[in-house]
């Protein structure tokens, strides 16, 4: 299975603290994937990816993609991400491949005195719902398979009892392993 990873660091090896613990890396272990590229960067936002399209080689069987996150930190307009979003998913459907779409996760629990706690913009949550929404909608027109990273997440912020996040937005190895499991159950159950 050819297995191509698109994102940002939710995807990436580099804060599990492991070589190849990262989400894409674990994943492409579990599933056998034969060849596994690795378009992940740490930073990576909507532009960038629809920038690493570019570098796919020939068609593959499954891409998953993690984004907007960073975009909404550096603070854009929801429905500008939701657009380049789109553009990434108009791309990706051309290629009649399996896509597993990801939500953005939220290391505050929902808990907006927690992002004020670690420095997150005050209107951050609604602009992070709005991206959500439209993450959730893009995943049903093109028939992508929504991984619900938010909700996979809810109860291991950065603040709780089990965290699984480093430096306030990173997924630590319980949390990128988490991520690897869950694709791996949606992509079984299909």
């Amino acid at each position: 299975m050819y297995y191509v990873a698109l994102g940002d660091s939710i995807s990436i090896d580099d804060y599990t603290g492991v070589r190849g613990g990262g989400a894409a890396s674990q994943f492409a272990r579990r599933i056998g994937a034969d060849p596994f590229r690795n378009l992940t960067r740490d930073g990576n936002v909507a532009e960038g990816v629809l920038q690493d399209l570019e570098r796919i080689e020939g068609r593959p069987d499954l891409v998953t993609l993690t984004v907007g996150g960073n975009n909404l930190l550096l603070g854009d307009d929801p429905e500008g991400i939701f657009l380049k979003i789109r553009q990434i998913a108009e791309r990706l459907a051309s290629y009649e491949t399996t896509v597993i779409l990801n939500t953005v996760y939220d290391p505050t629990d929902g808990n907006d005195a927690m992002a004020e706690r670690l420095g997150l913009a005050p209107d951050l949550r609604e602009r992070f719902e709005g991206v959500n929404q439209g993450i959730r909608e893009i995943a049903g027109k093109y028939g992508f398979i929504l991984s619900d990273l938010e909700e996979l997440f809810h109860g291991h912020g950065a603040l709780s009892q089990d965290p699984w996040y480093v430096m306030v937005i990173e997924p630590n190895l319980a949390g990128a392993t988490a991520i690897a499991r869950h694709w791996e159950a949606l992509l079984t159950s299909q």
